[in-house]
């Protein structure tokens, strides 16, 4: 079975140039295949530079790591204790001080970590038995970090007392881990029940069938499965107690780190956080080339469509890229009369922060498609005739 060893160089200490050429001389005597991936750690605005550190270097591990392969990390049994005591004083549910698991999905494989049953002294008796060598990073000693002052301030005494503090925290964190897995198998079932047919939105009035707990826990793993960071509980209770019981016509909006949460009408929607958008920029398009939309990062393109799209000769005219400015009219393909734009939209349930997003394509200064949703008479080929349908791409 094929190893190779990552090494994530964060810049941020003086030794770090060192410690990649310990790592390489390291695999080159083990015959090792090794990579030094540098990246950016310094933290955001109100981050801390563990957490900018910690992300920087799993998403670099994320972007490497292939589907038949398996990443593996060597926490340990004290780790695993620190990592619940820091959950504990952050006020975490199962989800967090369930910790660490012992393998999980990660990016394109999987993540394990086969040292976790194992405490850090056994593993350093072994290393000096077997006359490893190893480096230590100086900002371990740093009690300015609550993971170091748990490790040097909190369990030092807590050992004083009970000498098996990590074994029994470590053991907590299993059953967390148990607790987590039944409470996301009912997660899940309740998800599937209210799913729409939208993608990342579910029922509200079914949702609200349900006792408090459960609306909790369904929201928790619906957040998580959809592929955003979990938010703190008064964040989670915003949603439970301003969004939901929220008059339908409202668009409540709560927003946390990249993700927002909205509703309109019956549904509770979870998408990325909108950044700003020119609605009044007007793009020039010739149709040959795709056409990139930076305010949305979406990339528009042509493509052959048997019965559906612009025709050749509405293609061949002048075409511009528009968004929605209030008092648009068209005749959809296959009705017989005009309507205004916010109407067709509201029929068709699109929410109100979505409709000024929308590409229009504009043909001669005459609107004749809605990107996703309608073309327009006379611009539309009839059922036996090749058309140019427009796709909208997120890049």
């Amino acid at each position: 079975m094929p190893v190779r060893a990552i090494h994530i160089h964060h810049g941020l200490q003086a030794e770090a140039d060192h410690w990649d050429r310990h790592c390489a001389d390291v695999c080159s005597k083990l015959d090792v295949a090794y990579q030094c991936i540098h990246v950016d750690a310094d933290p955001g605005p109100g981050e801390s530079p563990e957490d900018a550190a910690r992300k920087a270097r799993y998403q670099a591990l994320e972007n490497e790591l292939r589907s038949d392969e398996v990443l593996l990390t060597a926490h340990h049994q004290d780790d695993q204790a620190e990592t619940l005591l820091l959950q504990l004083m952050r006020g975490a549910g199962p989800a967090g001080l369930a910790s660490m698991p012992v393998i999980k999905t990660f990016g394109a494989g999987h993540h394990a970590r086969p040292m976790l049953g194992f405490s850090q002294k056994l593993l350093r008796q072994y290393a000096e038995e077997h006359q490893l060598i190893w480096v230590d990073d100086p900002s371990n000693a740093d009690t300015s970090f609550d993971r170091n002052y748990i490790r040097k301030q909190v369990m030092p005494r807590l050992v004083e007392n009970w000498s098996n503090a990590s074994e029994a925290i470590s053991h907590v964190a299993a059953l967390q881990q148990d607790t987590l897995e039944i409470i996301d198998a009912m997660a899940a079932t309740d998800l599937a029940a209210m799913s729409t047919q939208q993608r990342n939105s579910l029922s509200i009035s079914k949702l609200m069938q349900l006792p408090e707990a459960r609306q909790y826990n369904v929201l928790r793993y619906w957040i998580n499965v959809s592929g955003y960071a979990r938010p703190r509980r008064n964040i989670m209770q915003e949603v439970i107690e301003s969004v939901l019981p929220a008059a339908e016509d409202a668009t409540p909006l709560v927003l946390w780190g990249s993700a927002e949460i909205r509703r309109y009408q019956d549904t509770l929607y979870i998408l990325p956080a909108l950044n700003s958008h020119e609605v009044h920029h007007v793009y020039a398009w010739d149709g040959e080339q795709p056409l990139y939309l930076d305010t949305l990062n979406l990339e528009m393109r042509l493509e052959q469509s048997l019965g559906r799209g612009l025709h050749q000769d509405a293609v061949a005219r002048r075409m511009t890229v528009r968004f929605r400015q209030g008092g648009e009219q068209l005749r959809p393909h296959g009705r017989r009369h005009t309507h205004s734009l916010k109407k067709l939209m509201q029929e068709a349930g699109i929410p109100p922060w979505q409709r000024n997003r929308i590409p229009l394509i504009y043909i001669d200064h005459q609107l004749a498609c809605v990107c996703g949703y309608w073309i327009a008479e006379p611009f539309s080929v009839s059922a036996d005739q090749q058309g140019w349908y427009p796709v909208c791409q997120n890049l």
